[in-house]
């Protein structure tokens, strides 16, 4: 796939989990060209993968060059006036608009095009209806038409899908900056703070729909709230945190890109103190502390003590931006004793009662209410079932930040991070299941991890996968046989410079198809693929028909991809990998179509 913005995150293959949301937006997307999706926010808090599941969607849509043209803006959180603001977003979305239509790649630091290239781009496509769109907007910039240009500007996409017969998907990351940073006039003096109320009628769209998100999700609930009545937004919350499953697999690729070797035992101890979050994950394995270790247990605890302690980390600067700005306004040790209250209660819901009393009935139910109300806004708590009940962020690394902050404050006691990282990891090995225990059942539940693993070590070491031939069932029909025997050979004998897991596979007006695994090699006149289709379930569920039928689709879809390298193939070689094996005429099936077939046994014992 072609990764035509470029992402944040950084290399895509860090990109990793997210797949039920991911899911959910494209089908949702899928409804556009139907004209029946509701136009959607994204709301979580800072380093929850928004941004990175918007950017990955615009590259899956912009490489599908579908029905659908995608629209990825990022507010910035600095002072901008309006003029200048809706000159960059005007100019933003026409650059993808042509790139899109004109499959030419956008600047690698996802900047606008300038006017003269636009302009030189919509004629060469000798669309006069876009010149014509963008030489409107040019006068009312120019004659500082503040009002006019703002409408134009947020109305384009709109415009441009209803005159070219198009759908385009409109996505505002961060939509809450608006009513804070932009400015109405040149001076920043006129905060325009209902700025967003501009899309009232366009987030309506049907054929222009909206995916906003926000990371201030008290700030971005009140937003909608006041501009966007009716429910014209459907929210959907994205949590901060993966699935375990999709936790061990983030240590595992995040430990992968920064050359850390970690035993299972370690990985599984990182993925269960960070609660499977990507962020913290991340940020642990790139300490730059001197002293980061991460060969045992004991070295992980170490390292994460500093990075929750250090003022200077990743951990404690995202924190302190929540937690700093919200304490500020209403600075009192009440406040305080609440955040802690609820950190420490932040797997029940506590009722206004219960923190009155714990403040010892020293605020006015209105004074209570108040500064409730302000810490939910800064989404340093959460509202309960009920506005009478409310409960702490469901997370174990904040909460030790809150009490690094404030414990010794208020309580007199300075929290000892390092005893209680210990005793966590104490508490998981006197449980009914061992580390190695549950390292076992996440292994279960996703045996891909354990086929990219492995051939990412002989990636690394830049050598072909050991025994490769003899890790396949057998294959009883000679002709089959003696059709495969030179991939075998080929395979056998061919290193691969680049591993994925659970890689998407986008090809022009199809719908996205995921492989497993996926390895690719290649040297200066040819290209080469290993593909694995996976599937971990009993006797009783072995693959169907349709289910090889499918994985047949996607290695169709590689010979797709490959051929756009310029380069000729060498070979393609699919396994598809059944753990406790398949029915007989479904396997013959395969084998007529020239893939191998392996269960975990044969894999495994060759070893």
């Amino acid at each position: 796939m072609k990764y035509i913005l470029k992402e944040r995150i950084g290399d895509p293959l860090l990109f990793c989990g997210r797949k039920q949301k991911m899911e959910l937006l494209l089908n949702w997307v899928n409804m556009i060209p139907r004209e029946m999706a509701k136009s959607r926010a994204l709301l979580g808090r800072r380093k929850s993968g928004k941004s990175a599941m918007m950017q990955r969607l615009f590259n899956i849509l912009w490489d599908q060059n579908g029905a659908v043209i995608p629209f990825y803006f990022e507010m910035q959180d600095h002072d901008q006036w309006l003029l200048d603001f809706v000159d960059a977003y005007y100019r933003t979305f026409v650059s993808q608009y042509l790139s899109f239509q004109t499959r030419t790649p956008l600047a690698p630091n996802n900047s606008p095009w300038t006017f003269e290239q636009l302009i030189r781009k919509a004629t060469k496509m000798g669309d006069k209806l876009i010149l014509e769109d963008i030489n409107i907007f040019q006068k009312y910039l120019a004659d500082e038409k503040i009002a006019q240009s703002m409408n134009w500007a947020f109305s384009a996409p709109g415009n441009f899908a209803g005159t070219h017969n198009a759908f385009v998907l409109v996505m505002i990351d961060e939509i809450q900056y608006m009513t804070k940073y932009i400015f109405w006039d040149r001076a920043h003096k006129v905060e325009g703070s209902n700025l967003p109320g501009a899309y009232h009628g366009l987030v309506e769209s049907k054929i222009a729909p909206m995916l906003v998100s926000g990371s201030y999700i008290g700030w971005m609930v009140q937003m909608m709230r006041e501009m966007f009545v009716g429910g014209r937004l459907k929210r959907t919350e994205i949590s901060s945190k993966l699935t375990p499953a999709e936790g061990l697999e983030a240590v595992y690729r995040y430990a992968d890109f920064y050359q850390l070797d970690l035993s299972d035992k370690v990985a599984i101890t990182i993925n269960q103190l960070t609660q499977s979050d990507p962020f913290y994950i991340a940020s642990l394995l790139r300490s730059d502390w001197e002293q980061a270790d991460f060969s045992s247990v004991e070295g992980v605890i170490r390292t994460l003590d500093y990075e929750i302690k250090n003022r200077e980390g990743e951990l404690f600067g995202t924190w302190s931006e929540y937690i700093l700005s919200t304490v500020e306004e209403v600075n009192d040790r009440y406040a305080k004793q609440i955040l802690l209250f609820l950190s420490k209660e932040r797997h029940k819901e506590c009722t206004r009662i219960e923190i009155s009393d714990h403040l010892g009935g020293k605020l006015s139910n209105g004074e209570l209410e108040a500064k409730l109300r302000v810490l939910e806004y800064g989404d340093l708590i959460t509202k309960g079932v009920s506005n009478f009940r409310y409960s702490g962020i469901a997370d174990d690394i904040l909460d030790l930040i809150f009490r690094e902050l404030y414990l010794e404050e208020i309580e007199q006691v300075k929290p000892d991070i390092s005893k209680e990282l210990h005793d966590k990891v104490a508490a998981l090995k006197k449980d009914k299941k061992s580390l190695q225990g549950t390292l076992n059942e996440l292994k279960g539940r996703l045996l891909e991890l354990i086929i990219y693993r492995e051939l990412n070590k002989y990636r690394q070491n830049g050598k072909p996968i050991a025994d490769f031939r003899n890790r396949f069932r057998p294959i009883s029909n000679q002709k089959y046989l003696k059709a495969m025997e030179p991939i075998l050979i080929a395979c056998s004998t061919s290193p691969f410079q680049r591993v994925w897991m659970n890689y998407s596979l986008s090809l022009p007006q199809t719908t996205v198809m995921e492989l497993d695994v996926f390895a690719q090699g290649s040297d200066q006149k040819s290209c080469w693929a290993l593909l694995f289709e996976i599937k971990n379930r009993d006797e009783k569920q072995s693959p169907t028909l349709i289910e090889a039928q499918g994985f047949v689709t996607k290695i169709e879809g590689v010979k797709q991809q490959l051929a756009e390298l310029d380069k000729s193939i060498q070979f393609i070689c699919p396994v598809y990998l059944s753990a406790k094996g398949f029915k007989t005429s479904v396997e013959e099936w395969l084998h007529e179509q020239g893939v191998l077939t392996a269960d975990l046994e044969s894999w495994e014992n060759s070893n």
